[in-house]
C-alpha cells in the first residue's frame, strides 16, 4: 500500500506503509483438493457455466438487465438473513405533468437523394457490314510424349523448299478470295439498289391505288346522295297521296253513315214506342222455359257421366288390387324358389342345413355343416353331434347316444344320399 505525502504536487513523494516483499514462487495450476468448496451449495456452482451472474444471449433488453441486477444483488447479500424485497409502488401520473409541445416537423422530400435518376440512353444507328464467319480450325491432334533420342540431318538451301513455287498457291488463294469478296460486295450493292428502286415503285403504285380508290369513294358518295334525294321526294309524294286517300275514304264513310241515319233512328224508336206483342211473348215466356229445360238436361247428363266414371274407377281399383295380390304372390313364390335354389347350391358345395326335433314338436335348424362325399355317414353324424354339443347343449343332453341322419323318416346309409336329396 502506497501513500502520498502532503505538500506541493510537484514535490510529492510516495512512501510505503509496509516493507516490500519479493514475490514468491507460485504454482501455475491449483491442485484439485486445495479449493474450499464449503461455501457453495453444490459443486456445480464452482463452474462459471452455472454462475447466475453470467448471462448468455442478448444483454441489451430491459428484462435481461433486470435479471443481471437481481442476480448480483442476490450474490452480494447474506444467504442466512434474506431481506424481504419491497416492490416499488407505481408512480401515479400528475395532472400537471404536461409535456412541452413537440417541434413542428417540416417534411423534406429526399427522393432525389434516394432514388437513382433515370438518364436517357443515347442510341445511335450504325450500319456495319461483316464477312461470314470462317470455320473454326480443327483441334490439334494428340501428340504423345517423345521417347528416345532425336536424330537430325543437314539440309541446304534450295534442296527441299523453293519460295517461288511454294508461294504461288498461297498467292492464288489470296487473289481469288479478294476477287470473290469484291464481287460479292458489288452484287450486294446492286441487290440493295434494286430493292430500293422496287420499294419506291411499289410505294408509287400504292399511292396511285389509294387515289383511284378515293375517287371511287367520292363517286359512290355522290350517287348515294342523289339516291337519298330521289327517295326523299318519292316518300313525300307517297305521304301526300296517302293523306288524300284517307280524306276520300273518310268522306265516303261519312256519306254512308248519314244516308242510313234517319231510317235507323226511326226503326229504333218504332221498337220502343210500338212493340211487337208476338216477339214479346217469345222473349218473356217461351225462351225462359226453353232455357230451364236445357239446364235440366245438361245436369242429368253430368250426373249420368259422374256415375259412369265412379263405376269405372271402382272396377279399375279392384283390378289393381287383384294385380297387386298376384304380384305379391309371385314375388313370394320367387323368393321361396330362390331360397330352395340356394339351399341346393349349398348342398352341392357341401354346406347342409339339418332340421331336428327339439322335443316340443318344433323343428330346430342345425348347421350349416361342411360335408364332403368322401366322409362316411358315421363321421357326418359325429360332426352333427359335436355341433349340437357346442351350440345346443340342451338338445345334445337329450340325445346322449348320438344322432341318426334320416331322409323322409328313412335312415341315411351313405353321404352321397344327402347330396342327391332335394332342398326341403
Amino acid at each position: 500500500m502506497a501513500t502520498m505525502a502532503k505538500g506541493h504536487a510537484d514535490s510529492a513523494t510516495y512512501s510505503f506503509s509496509s516493507v516490500p516483499k519479493p514475490v514468491g514462487a507460485r504454482k501455475k495450476y491449483r491442485e484439485p483438493g486445495e479449493a474450499d468448496t464449503g461455501m457453495y451449495r453444490d459443486p456445480k456452482e464452482t463452474s462459471i457455466a452455472w454462475d447466475k451472474r453470467v448471462h448468455r444471449g442478448n444483454t441489451y433488453s430491459m428484462y435481461t438487465q433486470n435479471a443481471i441486477k437481481e442476480a448480483l444483488e442476490a450474490a452480494g447479500k447474506d444467504a442466512t438473513a434474506p431481506k424481504p424485497v419491497r416492490r416499488r409502488k407505481p408512480k401515479e401520473k400528475s395532472l400537471f405533468d404536461m409535456p412541452l409541445p413537440e417541434p413542428e416537423r417540416i417534411p423534406v422530400d429526399l427522393t432525389r437523394h434516394l432514388v437513382a435518376k433515370e438518364e436517357p440512353v443515347e442510341v445511335a444507328v450504325v450500319e456495319a457490314q461483316t464477312d461470314e464467319f470462317l470455320p473454326e480450325p480443327p483441334p490439334q491432334q494428340y501428340e504423345p510424349q517423345k521417347t528416345g533420342i532425336d536424330a537430325h540431318t543437314q539440309v541446304e538451301d534450295g534442296e527441299l523448299f523453293n519460295f517461288d513455287q511454294e508461294v504461288e498457291p498461297i498467292l492464288d488463294v489470296l487473289v481469288m478470295k479478294t476477287l470473290e469478296q469484291s464481287i460479292m460486295e458489288v452484287e450486294e450493292e446492286h441487290e440493295l439498289s434494286t430493292m430500293t428502286e422496287f420499294k419506291g415503285e411499289w410505294y408509287q403504285r400504292q399511292k396511285q391505288m389509294m387515289e383511284a380508290w378515293q375517287e371511287q369513294v367520292d363517286e359512290e358518295w355522290k350517287r348515294w346522295e342523289h339516291k337519298e334525294a330521289v327517295v326523299k321526294a318519292a316518300r313525300a309524294e307517297k305521304e301526300r297521296e296517302a293523306r288524300v286517300l284517307l280524306k276520300i275514304q273518310a268522306m265516303n264513310v261519312s256519306k254512308a253513315h248519314l244516308a242510313n241515319l234517319v231510317p235507323n233512328a226511326v226503326s229504333d224508336l218504332q221498337e220502343l214506342a210500338f212493340p211487337d206483342s208476338r216477339g214479346m211473348t217469345i222473349d218473356r215466356g217461351f225462351l225462359p222455359n226453353l232455357f230451364n229445360q236445357v239446364q235440366k238436361e245438361v245436369a242429368a247428363l253430368k250426373q249420368a257421366k259422374k256415375q259412369v266414371d265412379d263405376l269405372i274407377a271402382d272396377r279399375v281399383r279392384a283390378q289393381q288390387a287383384v294385380a297387386a295380390e298376384g304380384l305379391a304372390a309371385q314375388q313370394k313364390r320367387h323368393k321361396e324358389m330362390e331360397k330352395l335354389r340356394l339351399e341346393e347350391l349349398q348342398i352341392r358345395q357341401g354346406k347342409i342345413r339339418i332340421l331336428m326335433d327339439d322335443g316340443s314338436g318344433n323343428a330346430k335348424p342345425v348347421g350349416p355343416i361342411q360335408l364332403s362325399t368322401k366322409d362316411t355317414i358315421e363321421e357326418v353324424q359325429n360332426r352333427v353331434y359335436a355341433w349340437l354339443q357346442k351350440n345346443e347343449p340342451k338338445i345334445a343332453a337329450a340325445w346322449p347316444h348320438g344322432v341318426v341322419m334320416c331322409l323322409g323318416g328313412v335312415p341315411v346309409q351313405a353321404t352321397t344320399e344327402l347330396f342327391e336329396a332335394r332342398a326341403g
